[in-house]
């Protein structure tokens, strides 16, 4: 299989036409798109209300004027008609599509269909590795902030909440500006603080922070998808780096768990 394909899973509703040019701009690299949309779409009934017939028809429009998009995009779009009474409907299609493209990038458009279809979805972007993206109303599509370890596992290094706040705060010092940091600057910051550690005596000493060690941090952080690391423009061996939405939500969530265990200071964390 092709490494560069990209599948793209959308669950059906009235206005998807309207994101999906902007999710396509965001992603850059679909190859193939999914749509998933209920049965019911496409079945009339004499007890539909004219309400729901008008519905049923926007959805479908929608759903060809996807179709249109990706044609002239050059990607491929499928429709999936789904029972998606049962969460078995819908993980039975996708581990199917997933078997068919084992070795593809997976992301998911979560914002329209029911609230059924959209969690299944949700779910099922979890467990093959796949972003999972949401726009309501005529909010621009964002990216679903999934933590790829438990918070617990921060506190196995006590500087990965020290870099993840100083990257927060910005260089500025002003949590509202999350800008880019300069490797160099961040060593520096990160150094500052002195991390006490617990020898096999039991005594306190403070800890001083290798580069060697501070790289081995940096790299975790990015398989982590807690930081970014870019290229610094006019200079190729510079490096810099930005928190991600996941590791400011894994700092929230930190800093929730420490109240709630009576912290009021904790490392990273003030």
């Amino acid at each position: 299989m092709d490494p560069q394909e990209h599948m793209h899973i959308i669950s059906a509703g009235e206005r998807i036409h309207k994101t999906y040019p902007a999710v396509l701009r965001e992603l850059g690299t679909v190859t193939h798109t999914f749509i998933f949309a209920e049965k019911e779409v496409y079945t009339s009934s004499v007890w539909d209300s004219a309400q729901k017939r008008l519905w049923k028809g926007t959805i479908r429009d929608a759903i060809d004027e996807v179709n249109i998009i990706s044609r002239a995009s050059n990607i491929s779009c499928e429709l999936v008609a789904i029972d998606a009474a049962t969460f078995d409907a819908i993980r039975d299609t996708v581990v199917r599509i997933f078997g068919d493209h084992p070795s593809a990038r997976f992301s998911f458009d979560i914002s329209a269909g029911s609230k059924r279809l959209s969690l299944g979805l949700f779910s099922m972007s979890l467990w093959i590795e796949g972003d999972a993206h949401y726009a309501f109303g005529n909010s621009p599509s964002r990216r679903v902030p999934v933590p790829m370890l438990p918070v617990r596992d921060l506190m196995a290094n006590r500087y990965h909440l020290v870099i993840l706040t100083i990257l927060f705060r910005g260089p500025a010092g002003g949590k509202e500006e999350k800008t880019l940091v300069p490797e160099e600057t961040l060593f520096n910051e990160t150094t500052a603080w002195q991390i006490p550690v617990r020898h096999t005596e039991g005594e306190l000493a403070d800890h001083w922070l290798s580069s060697a060690a501070f790289s081995r941090i940096i790299a975790a952080l990015i398989e982590w998808n807690l930081i970014r690391e870019e290229s610094e423009p006019g200079n190729i061996s510079g490096k810099l780096y930005r928190i991600t939405p996941e590791g400011e939500l894994a700092l929230f969530v930190y800093s929730a768990r420490m109240k709630k265990r009576g912290v009021v200071h904790s490392p990273g964390i003030t």
